[in-house]
């Protein structure tokens, strides 16, 4: 194995190139399987984040003349379908809102007073929208939102007053920045709440065709499903009910990142092939330069196997060598990746290992082919290579 080692060496250039195409593979193998890892586990926290018991209800209208959800049905579920704990109907839409000489464009969402305690919506200042606000002109505005009508002048605080169209509303509340919810067709932090009395202001036509609830405890996400189209869907006109909860969305999802990091680890690892075959024609090159020297070898007795394990051994370290490597740059590109996404770094137990493997393997199948080639040269043909 040393003299393997002081052969790459005195190829300083053709051992440096066959490294560096067996490091760009297994960087790539391992970089992309633990991408695959990082977005895993950043989609297990953004529900972790929300709950995993959390449910929306749609309504996917078949005409014009469609109906939407109407609010004392919403609120009697948790009364007639124990599996569900608490629900809260929404509406939303959108459109410009403005701020002294600041407009942005927000999305707009009707809610009831149980809307922040079923999402989990805390508050960086004031209050959120309660009972006796339903016909109030008040408002709450998202972090980002209220950030972006700041402008380079002062942000919209409690009691600034807040244009949309011809209606003043008076922000009552500035939520702290959320966590983007999956199972919520709109963003916290750019949206603009009011109380659903108000939807109609800003939102003039638009039907109830969403809500959101959390499960009881226990209970049969399927079974509730079934038992909220049974209740809900007599009640909709030219209309049907969509019902997804966390549960389901996160095993579909499971299953969606299981494909991507595998096809992730397929282009990883052609790319560590491509490194292979690199490193086979550099080892063939070598074979052909050093025929004199293995005619020698040959010559004083060494055996066609021993000259195979030289070879193979050479194969083997830049291999080895260059799959080390690759751990160091594939963990810092997708460390990289994760900063600049600000997710979460967290190592992919399997990413390592495999990629530094299969380089090992790749170097080892590749250079089996001109160790073998290096065995069988004939050794009087070889002391005449020039």
């Amino acid at each position: 194995m040393l003299e393997a080692a002081g052969n790459l060496l005195a190829a300083r250039q053709r051992s440096a190139l066959a490294l560096v195409g067996i490091l760009i593979g297994a960087a790539a193998v391992i970089a992309m399987l633990n991408v695959g890892g990082i977005a895993r586990n950043e989609t297990i926290r953004q529900f972790r984040a929300m709950g995993t018991d959390v449910m929306t209800i749609t309504v996917s209208s078949r005409s014009s003349n469609a109906v939407g959800l109407k609010r004392a049905d919403v609120e009697a579920i948790p009364a007639v379908i124990p599996a569900v704990a608490e629900i809260t109907p929404f509406v939303t839409g959108g459109g410009m809102v403005a701020f002294g000489t600041t407009s942005h464009n927000a999305t707009f969402a009707g809610v009831a007073p149980e809307f922040d305690d079923v999402v989990r919506l805390t508050m960086q200042s004031g209050r959120f929208i309660s009972f006796h606000d339903d016909y109030e002109a008040y408002c709450v505005l998202g972090a980002r939102l209220a950030s972006s009508l700041g402008g380079r002048g002062e942000r919209p605080r409690v009691n600034a007053k807040i244009r949309v169209g011809a209606y003043i509303f008076t922000v009552i509340g500035i939520a702290a920045p959320a966590v983007q919810n999956p199972m919520l067709p709109l963003s916290v932090d750019d949206t603009m709440f009011v109380s659903l009395p108000n939807a109609r202001r800003v939102m003039p036509g638009q039907i109830m065709g969403a809500a959101v609830g959390r499960l009881a405890p226990n209970a049969s996400a399927e079974k509730a499903d079934l038992a909220l189209q049974a209740y809900l869907n007599p009640k909709l006109r030219d209309a049907y009910l969509n019902v997804q909860t966390a549960r389901q969305l996160i095993a579909g999802m499971a299953s969606q990142m299981h494909i991507y990091t595998l096809l992730l680890g397929a282009v990883g690892t052609l790319s560590l092939v491509l490194g292979g075959v690199g490193v086979m024609n550099i080892m063939l090159v070598s074979v052909a330069e050093r025929k004199q020297e293995i005619g020698i070898r040959l010559a004083i007795g060494a055996r066609r196997r021993d000259i195979r394990a030289l070879f193979l051994s050479e194969a083997v370290i830049l291999a080895v060598a260059g799959g080390l490597l690759g751990i160091v740059f594939g963990l810092a590109a997708s460390w990289g990746f994760a900063w600049l996404s600000d997710w979460e770094f967290v190592l992919s137990p399997e990413a390592a290992p495999l990629g530094a493997g299969v380089s090992v393997l790749v170097g080892i199948f590749f250079g089996f082919y001109p160790a073998v080639s290096a065995s069988r040269l004939d050794p009087i043909e070889a002391l005449r290579a020039e």
